[in-house]
């Protein structure tokens, strides 16, 4: 009969237990690769004023209420007008991100 000793044993199960936690910490890195966005959640960067980051929230939420509404998300349907240039770069970056995030 064949018989194992406590040796081969023991280094049975080390490694197996190494291949078990290099394979979960591989499947924790790998999720958040591979479905990697290119819209981020209310980054407000840029010209980071208090007007670009106004009208950035505020063209991300046109941009899901004409996702939700099932209008087309395109920012030509509704420019930013009678605003200051910082709200209006905002608002289009807000606009465009939440379409990419949601489209």
């Amino acid at each position: 009969m064949y018989a194992i000793d406590n040796k081969t044993m023991k280094g049975r199960l080390l490694t197996t237990s190494i291949m078990i936690i290099m394979i979960s910490a591989y499947i924790v890195i790998a999720q958040q690769y591979l479905y990697y966005q290119t819209a981020q959640a209310y980054p407000c960067v840029g010209d980071s004023t208090k007007e670009y980051c106004t009208g950035y929230h505020d063209g991300a939420i046109k941009a899901y209420r004409d996702y939700k509404t099932g209008n087309d998300l395109d920012i030509d349907q509704h420019p930013c007008t009678g605003n200051s240039a910082e709200y209006c770069n905002g608002y289009n970056r807000g606009y465009s991100d939440e379409a990419d995030f949601l489209g």
